[in-house]
């Protein structure tokens, strides 16, 4: 059996206090340290009474006061976690029986107390950390990952199978990886990857996702290089963040913005237009009046009134092109809806018959890789029409017209081409004038510089953007992004 100075001399560089219990007579006594922790008890007040009372936390006395009987009947299993009040505060002990073969004879029972308040607390604050990780990761769609470049594999935490809709126990094999990004960004995804791998390069960018069942998101990935002992990258570590809401908020705002720097600007041609053109007619319309008024010859008269009526037609002719603008805009209130490309081109060619016929245009199309879209019919008609029109009226003398029109898809975009092979169009002088109100870039008489506008028009009321590329007497493609 230990004695205390046995006892004493294991536990003396140890923060470690004990009682020896007597298993015949009950009696308790303490170590000179555990006294020291807790204190005497008063005159008349056992040891056990005054532990159980005054020092053991409540939450802990049946528990405690169970096995203690158990142990004073000879069971030799007795370990528990428990908390005592010294001096006005709460630390945790473990609390467990010592076991030797010196205690075989069961006539005494040594009961340690080892002092475990900062594990605890130290094991507290990682499982609150962790839950605030948890929970703010969960709230924040933010999920963890880790790349082991030498094995090589790779890691994801739960919420990072969650964001990509895959399951707790889906396991990513690494040659797969690439296919859960979109394939627009899978180039990007691979060059920021190479880069920190092999360079150290950390990385904080937005790209497309996609999940385990084909849904397209935005993520914001943060990357950077885990190094070993010898500065030598071994993995990469880093977060996914679900931003598909927020960024398809940006991309909605900024496409609102752009639609209205694009109405304003056709507001600012539609005011040049009332505050030059019409007041230049009204203007002549007044002086020729004027004149009239003062003129005292019939036949100078008779001349002035030829003048009132070219202005007129003018006029009538500038209030006509300005109601077809404001008739376009009206079309907006009118929902897309599945409209076939070859059928609205039919419409178009059936209107125009007469001036194909005349010059002889070839028209050819192609939309084999694209049949339909969902669109506004009449945008799609008058599109098509003002660039058909404009290919045959400004051909290359001496030039059968050829048009060419193809629809595709290019990343799920959808785009129309129109090429021709007429005048071609000096782009250094007129580029940055395409598309403006009455901007004309060839001597035709039937020019009225307004068809472009009217089909920009269109097609970024739409959403979308029409480009032009041109060389002069070879011809112009204008490409349509819807």
């Amino acid at each position: 059996m230990l004695n205390d100075l046995q006892l004493n001399g294991i536990l003396e560089d140890f923060d470690i206090a004990y009682w020896k219990i007597d298993l015949l007579t009950k009696e308790i006594s303490w170590s000179e340290h555990f006294e020291a922790l807790v204190g005497k008890p008063s005159e008349g007040v056992s040891h056990f009474d005054f532990f159980m009372n005054n020092i053991l936390h409540r939450d802990y006395k049946y528990d405690f006061l169970v096995g203690f009987e158990n142990l004073i009947a000879g069971s030799q299993n007795f370990n528990q976690e428990i908390k005592l009040k010294l001096n006005e505060k709460v630390r945790w002990f473990e609390c467990r029986n010592l076991k030797s073969k010196e205690n075989s004879t069961k006539e005494t029972a040594v009961l340690l107390f080892v002092n475990i308040h900062q594990s605890k607390r130290d094991q507290y604050t990682i499982e609150e950390n962790f839950f605030y990780y948890r929970e703010t990761a969960e709230m924040t769609s933010t999920g963890g990952w880790y790349i082991d470049t030498l094995a090589p594999a790779i890691y994801w935490d739960d919420v990072t199978k969650k964001i990509l809709d895959c399951p707790k126990d889906f396991h990513l094999v690494y040659d797969d990886r690439f296919r859960f990004y979109a394939k627009e960004h899978q180039g990007i995804a691979l060059s920021m990857f190479e880069k920190c791998e092999k360079y150290g390069i950390p990385f904080k960018i937005e790209l497309k996702m996609v999940t385990l069942y084909g849904r397209e998101f935005w993520v914001r990935a943060t990357g950077k290089p885990v190094y070993n002992d010898e500065q030598q990258i071994t993995g990469i570590r880093g977060v996914f963040q679900d931003i598909d809401d927020n960024k398809s908020n940006e991309i909605n705002l900024q496409n609102s913005l752009d639609i209205i720097a694009a109405q304003n600007s056709r507001l600012f041609n539609f005011a040049h237009v009332v505050s030059h053109n019409l007041r230049s007619h009204s203007s002549n319309l007044s002086l020729v009046v004027q004149l009239v008024t003062e003129s005292k010859q019939a036949n100078e008269k008779l001349d002035l009134i030829d003048n009132i009526v070219s202005i007129s037609e003018n006029l009538d002719n500038a209030i006509s092109q300005l109601n077809s603008m404001v008739t376009h805009q009206t079309l907006l209130t009118k929902e897309r809806r599945t409209v076939v490309f070859a059928d609205a081109l039919d419409v178009v060619i059936a209107s125009v018959s007469s001036l194909v016929n005349r010059e002889s245009a070839n028209i050819i199309s192609d939309f084999k890789n694209l049949k339909e879209i969902k669109y506004i019919p009449e945008y799609l008609e008058s599109i098509l029409l003002n660039l058909i029109t404009n290919a045959i009226r400004y051909k290359q003398p001496g030039r059968k017209p050829v048009i060419f029109i193809q629809s595709y898809l290019v990343n799920d975009q959808p785009y129309l081409e129109v090429s021709d092979n007429g005048m071609g169009i000096d782009l250094d002088q007129y580029g940055d004038k395409m598309f403006g109100m009455y901007k004309t870039f060839h001597r035709n008489p039937d020019a009225k510089g307004i068809g472009l506008f009217i089909t920009r028009n269109q097609v970024e009321t739409m959403g979308g953007s029409i480009s032009v590329t041109s060389t002069v007497n070879i011809g112009t493609t204008f490409k349509i992004k819807f």
